[in-house]
C-alpha cells in the first residue's frame, strides 16, 4: 500500500489560500451581485473537491480496515487511531454543515437551502449566528478547530506535516489592510455576506478533509505490508490531481501495492529512469495526456499507464447576473465544461431561436420569441474519455425593457454625456445634434434608432406648441426655438418613435423635461 502526501505549496493549496485572502479582503466592501454569484461558483467547486477528498479518505480507511481484519495485532494501533481521526473529522465537518444551514435559514427563513441561497448579500445573518453575545458560535468553532488541530498533530511524527497542519488549520487573526481585528471570529464573520460566509465555511470543511486524508495516509503506511497475503502485485500511479491547468506541472507518486520494504524498486517514466518515485510532467497544451512507464523490483517488471487532463486556467471574469435572455438582441452566453476544451463542446437550443459560437467559450443566442417559447434551454454536449457528457440550463425569455430618450452632449471638458432630463446649459442644447433612445440600466446597453420626435414648447399664453422632427435630429425650427428660450424656460421631448435592434417599431413611453439653464 502507498501513502499519499500533499505539498502545502501545491497549486491546489495556493488556490485555497488565495481565495481565503480574497474573502478576508472583501469583507469591508459592498460586494456586487456579480461577485456574489462568483462566490457561489467557488463554493460549488470547493464542495466538489471536498466530496472527492471524502471518497478518497473513505477508500484509505477501508484499506486500513482490511489490514486490521487481516492482522489485528499488527494493524490494531493504526486502525484505532484511524477510527478516532474519522470520528473527530466527521464531528467537526457536520458541525460546520449545521452552521452553514443556520446562517442560510437566518437569511432565507426556515426553508432556506444551502445549495440555493436567495439572500446572498445579507450582511447580518452570519454575524447573528456566529457573533451573537453568549450564544454566538464563532468562539466555539475556533475552539473546535484548535482542539482538532492539536488532536491530528499527535497522530503523526513528521514535523513537516505538523507545520502544514498548523498552517491549514490556523486560527490566527487575519489582518485587514494592515489592521488586526479584535478576534478571529470577528475578522471572518462580521458584516460578511451570506454567500462569502458559506464559501468560507466550505473552505474549512475542505481543509479538514484534506488534513484527514494526510493523517490516514500516514497511518496506513505505518502498517507493515509484508505480513499480508497477496496474490497480485500492481504498479500504482497516485496523482495529486488528474486535472491541471495549462502550464502547471502534473505531479504523481509511483508505488507498488504489497511490496517488500527491504527491496528498492527502480521507477521509469517511459524508458527514462527516475531519481525517485515522483512523476513531474509539465504540459502546455489543453486536452488529455496519456503516459506509461514501469517499476522494476527483484528482477520483475510491473508496467503502469495513466492519463491526466489539462484545462485552461480556472480564473474567469465574466458577468453572471442574468438568469434570463432577451428578445430582439444577441445574448452572449459563456459556455464551458470543466476539463473539456471549448472547441470540443457543442451547444443547442430547446425552444425558439438559435445559438452560434462567437469566440473561444462565448456563444451568441439570438432570434428568441417570448410568445413562442417563454422558456428555452441551452444544452451542452461533449465527449469525455469516450463517454458523452450532457449538461443543460433553463432560461426565461423576456422582452427588452422600454428604452429611455436622451440628448447626447459634450461637457466643458469635451466628454460626451447623456442628458435624460432636468436643467441643462443652452449652449449644450444648441450644439447637440438631436434625440436618441437606448436601454442603459447597468445590465444592458442597447441602442435604438429614433425615427421621429416632438418638441413641445409652452408659449406666453400657456399653450403647448408642438414642433415635430421626422428624424433623430433637431430641425432648424427646433434649434431656433431653443436659442430664443430664456433661462428657466422649459420644453418637453415627447412622442419619440424608434426601431429596436430587431427592426420592430415602437413608441417610447417616457417623455423628457428640459429646463434651459
Amino acid at each position: 500500500m502507498a501513502g499519499i502526501s500533499s505539498n502545502p505549496n501545491s497549486p491546489r493549496q495556493k488556490m485555497i489560500n488565495l481565495m481565503y485572502l480574497v474573502f478576508i479582503a472583501m469583507m469591508a466592501i459592498n460586494v456586487s451581485s456579480e461577485v456574489l454569484e462568483g462566490f457561489e461558483l467557488v463554493e460549488k467547486s470547493l464542495r466538489a473537491s471536498t466530496e472527492n477528498s471524502t471518497q478518497r479518505n473513505e477508500h484509505i480507511k477501508a484499506n486500513l480496515d482490511k489490514a486490521y481484519e487481516a492482522n489485528a495485532a499488527k494493524a490494531g494501533e493504526w486502525y484505532s487511531k484511524g477510527t478516532d481521526v474519522k470520528q473527530q473529522t466527521d464531528d467537526l465537518f457536520n458541525y460546520i454543515s449545521e452552521l452553514k444551514l443556520r446562517i442560510v435559514q437566518e437569511a432565507d427563513g426556515k426553508k432556506g437551502d444551502v445549495s440555493n441561497i436567495n439572500h446572498k448579500d445579507d450582511l447580518e445573518a452570519s454575524s447573528r449566528i456566529m457573533l451573537a453575545p453568549i450564544v454566538g458560535e464563532g468562539k466555539k468553532l475556533k475552539e473546535k478547530i484548535e482542539i482538532y488541530r492539536a488532536f491530528v498533530g499527535k497522530m503523526i511524527d513528521d514535523p513537516y506535516k505538523k507545520e502544514m497542519f498548523e498552517s491549514v488549520l490556523s486560527t490566527e487573526v487575519p489582518k485587514k489592510g494592515g489592521i488586526i481585528p479584535g478576534s478571529w471570529e470577528n475578522a471572518l464573520f462580521e458584516n460578511m455576506p451570506v454567500a462569502a460566509a458559506i464559501t468560507l465555511l466550505t473552505k474549512m470543511q475542505s481543509d479538514i478533509r484534506f488534513v484527514e486524508g494526510e493523517v490516514l495516509s500516514t497511518l496506513i503506511t505505518n502498517v507493515d505490508e509484508k505480513d499480508y497475503r497477496v496474490n497480485k502485485i500492481q504498479a500504482l500511479v497516485i496523482p495529486k490531481s488528474q486535472v491541471i491547468t495549462r502550464g502547471m506541472p502534473y505531479e504523481a507518486q509511483l508505488a507498488l501495492a504489497a511490496v517488500d520494504s527491504t527491496k528498492q524498486p527502480e521507477y521509469y517514466l517511459g524508458n527514462t529512469l527516475l531519481k525517485n518515485n515522483i512523476i513531474n510532467i509539465t504540459a502546455n497544451t489543453v486536452g488529455e495526456h496519456p503516459f506509461t512507464g514501469k517499476i522494476i523490483v527483484d528482477g520483475e517488471t510491473y508496467p503502469f499507464s495513466s492519463t491526466f487532463s489539462v484545462t485552461e486556467t480556472s480564473a474567469t471574469i465574466a458577468p453572471l447576473l442574468m438568469k434570463f435572455l432577451y428578445e430582439s438582441i444577441n445574448n452572449d452566453v459563456e459556455i464551458s465544461i470543466s476539463g473539456v476544451p471549448s472547441g470540443a463542446i457543442t451547444a443547442s437550443l430547446e425552444g425558439s431561436g438559435k445559438i452560434e459560437p462567437k469566440e473561444k467559450n462565448i456563444w451568441t443566442v439570438s432570434g428568441l420569441n417570448m410568445n413562442a417559447s417563454p422558456k428555452i434551454s441551452i444544452v451542452l454536449r461533449a465527449n469525455v474519455g469516450g463517454r458523452t457528457v450532457q449538461e443543460s440550463k433553463e432560461f426565461n425569455v423576456r422582452p427588452l425593457p422600454p428604452p429611455l430618450p436622451f440628448i447626447a452632449y459634450k461637457d466643458a471638458g469635451g466628454t460626451t454625456r447623456s442628458f435624460k432630463g432636468g436643467a441643462i446649459a443652452k449652449r449644450a442644447l444648441v450644439e447637440a445634434s438631436g434625440v436618441q433612445a437606448a436601454i442603459d440600466d447597468g445590465v444592458l446597453n442597447v441602442p435604438f434608432t429614433v425615427t421621429s420626435f416632438q418638441m413641445m414648447i409652452v408659449d406666453a399664453m400657456g399653450n403647448f406648441i408642438p414642433e415635430t422632427s421626422n428624424s433623430s435630429e433637431f430641425t432648424p425650427r427646433q434649434k431656433d426655438l431653443i436659442r430664443n428660450l430664456a433661462r428657466g424656460k422649459q420644453f418637453f421631448i415627447t412622442n419619440v418613435k424608434a426601431i429596436d435592434p430587431a427592426g420592430k417599431p415602437l413608441t417610447v413611453s417616457s417623455s423628457m423635461q428640459v429646463v434651459v439653464n
